[in-house]
């Protein structure tokens, strides 16, 4: 295990999280021309750059893979953003002491939303892109109102995507019940699919379908780290039983999704007569268990889907009450790196927005996009995303050059707007191809010079951009982080623990709502630490796939455990009489101290068993469907912290810098 050279940290930006979306890409493409043309015809020529910007970000924002009730408010907030960004923009060129203010507002409120969580830091981004972009296009020529206009009318053209939303609305909610059974599909998705779902009215049996999803998907998930560490005859057999698994958790998803209510269990249940048959071998013993849990959820999922849906009862997924206080009083601080990232890069694109609002220069311009896209929340990742953003933009430049001396202007004019296409299609799966598509754009249409002058100009401004970039992230307030990698796994299954004392009732306390945020808070602060502390590693050594893919199991079965206690305390604080659940509470908070000393000292630990028992008269249903869920999530913590003994991945990572 060495550390990362200058290929290891250009696959960094490399690495796709998802396929290409070339029907979104086509779909915003062609929304970009019809509001152009709108546009166009009422007269806004002044505005068609703003119009065809404006109206990229809103389809990307609409397209989402939300459901209908969580896009709307989305959508409406990213209008009212735009239309204020524009707006204050246009307000900024009556005086430089009004832009410098908005500029500080806005790039400090919009890197901060990062505290809350990653799609809302991403959104947060987005905004201040517009923001960016609306410094770089408003003029005197136009009035401020106009600029407003051109956010109501790119709105209004990408709402048309709300259209197959609302038509295909119970459809797409079938697609992300099914979602869990993918077997493409990781536990991090299905818990970023459970939290769109939250608040979603869902009848009982899809309520049910999904939570069976997501238990199996974390067995499932596990199974395969379990394979990859088998070797021989062992491999053998239980490969075929994840294979067979795959196939019948595939046929599942699309039962679900074409409302099919048969698959065959058979050749699940004759894998596991192989698997029972070669319980001689010790090492077979420990997968035996997965493969029966694994086994119990199909033949949940078949009964089921042979159900009749008859019930007009639905159900909804309880969504943790995060508020706004609560976050804010856990986050807003200087030990949260966000905070840190967040003024760091307040500072760095105030003095280059000010730079662009006083010349207005290319040179000006791309130097401060440079910083945008390149400068990161600690110095590691900076200087990683230095090197892979500007060897992507060299490799986009020659691809530039190379296309400017073979076509004519007008061709390159068509090949610049292909390319506008493909950033969309490999936005956000492939980055490295998304920046590429976007430098090779700019360079094709930027007026003025020929394409190698552009692109020229275009490298070196970059560059410095990024020399700016890492400067600032070196020098304000650095986040140089000493990692003790499975120290933090333990503190952040302490805090988890520490929430469950705080929440669950006994005889002798009941549910204090004030002491609950208290432990959330530092739940939240852990989650975060833990979460950079994994990406450090990541970012810094080599050959550590398998390392980094279990330590990010563990930190989101974590997250999952945290949501399922913070719906636990919903529950329980609007529960008139609750069952005495003070048993399971005891086995839980045995279980998670048992797991942090077992992840801190690195010693194997006889594994906690926890009760299901709850003691209730069968009326209190999302209780105790809350509590399976929670008891599922410390099993697969267990199941989790015994490979990262057997595998020595607990061992490493304890003192880095």
């Amino acid at each position: 295990m060495g550390k990362k050279g200058f290929i290891g940290k250009l696959k960094i930006l490399s690495k796709p999280t998802g396929n290409p979306q070339w029907k979104k890409a086509a779909k915003s493409i062609i929304l970009m021309f019809l509001a152009a043309i709108i546009a166009k015809m009422m007269g806004f020529d002044n505005g068609l750059r703003a119009v065809l910007f404006i109206t990229l970000i809103a389809t990307i924002i609409i397209d989402l893979p939300l459901p209908l009730r969580k896009i709307i408010p989305l959508a409406l907030a990213g209008f009212l953003m735009t239309f204020l960004a524009f707006v204050s923009s246009s307000l900024a060129l009556s005086s430089l002491p009004v832009f410098l203010f908005f500029t500080i507002v806005w790039t400090f409120f919009s890197l901060s939303l990062y505290i809350f969580n990653e799609n809302t830091g991403l959104f947060g981004f987005m905004i201040f892109t517009g923001y960016f972009m609306s410094v770089l296009l408003v003029n005197n020529y136009v009035p401020t109102l106009e600029w407003g206009l051109y956010t109501v009318l790119a709105y209004l053209v990408a709402s048309i995507l709300l259209i197959p939303k609302f038509i295909h609305g119970k459809e797409d909610i079938l697609k992300m019940v099914a979602s869990p059974y993918d077997p493409q599909t990781s536990l991090e998705k299905v818990l970023r699919t459970r939290r769109a779902l939250s608040g979603v009215p869902l009848s009982k049996r899809n309520y049910e379908l999904f939570r069976t999803g997501t238990c199996l998907n974390g067995f499932r998930s596990f199974g395969e780290l379990i394979l990859s560490r088998l070797s021989g005859e062992s491999k053998d057999i239980f490969g075929r039983f994840m294979e067979t698994a795959s196939q019948s958790s595939s046929e599942i998803s699309r039962s679900i999704s074409n409302h099919e209510k048969e698959f065959d269990l058979k050749p699940i249940d004759e894998e596991i007569v192989k698997l029972q048959e070669s319980t001689d071998d010790r090492s077979m013993n420990a997968v035996l268990d997965v493969a029966h849990d694994i086994r119990s959820f199909f033949r949940r999922v078949k009964e089921l889907l042979a159900e009749e849906e008859t019930s007009s009862i639905t159900m909804k997924i309880k969504s943790p009450r995060d508020s706004l206080q609560e976050v804010l009083k856990a986050n807003f601080n200087l030990r949260n790196m966000y905070i840190r990232h967040a003024l760091r890069f307040t500072l760095a694109m105030t003095l280059g927005l000010l730079a662009v609002y006083l010349t207005h220069e290319r040179s000006a311009i791309w130097i401060t996009m440079g910083i945008l896209i390149i400068i990161k929340p600690d110095v590691t990742s900076t200087f990683n995303n230095m090197i892979s953003r500007v060897s992507y933009n060299f490799i986009a430049i020659l691809l530039a050059i190379f296309l400017g001396f073979i076509f004519p202007d007008q061709i390159l004019v068509w090949i610049a707007f292909i390319m506008l296409f493909f950033f969309r299609a490999f936005y956000p799966t492939y980055m490295g191809l998304s920046v590429m598509a976007m430098t090779v754009f700019v360079v094709l249409i930027w007026p003025g010079g020929t394409v190698f002058e552009n692109a020229v100009a275009r490298i070196i401004d970059i560059s410095i951009g990024a020399i700016i970039a890492f400067i600032c992230a070196y020098l304000i307030l650095p986040s140089r982080m000493t990692v003790d990698l499975p120290g933090q796994i333990a503190k952040t299954i302490r805090a988890n623990q520490e929430y469950v004392k705080a929440v669950i009732p006994t005889e002798e306390m009941t549910y204090n709502h004030e002491a609950a945020v208290k432990y959330f808070r530092k739940y939240m602060l852990e989650e975060k630490n833990l979460e950079s502390a994994i990406k450090k590693v990541d970012d810094t050594f080599n050959e550590v796939g398998g390392d980094v893919s279990l330590f990010n199991k563990i930190g989101t079965a974590n997250q999952k455990l945290a949501a399922d206690i913070s719906t636990l305390s919903v529950l329980i604080e609007s529960e008139a009489i609750l069952p005495d659940i003070s048993r399971f509470k005891e086995h839980l908070i045995d279980a998670l101290s048992e797991l942090a000393l077992s992840v801190d000292k690195n010693v194997v630990l006889p594994r906690a068993n926890i009760d299901g028992y709850y003691g209730s008269d069968g009326r209190q249903v999302n209780l105790e469907n809350y509590l399976d869920w929670i008891i599922s999530d410390v099993k697969f913590l267990q199941e989790a912290v015994e490979i990262g003994h057997q595998t020595g991945a607990l061992k490493k990572y304890r003192d880095m810098t």
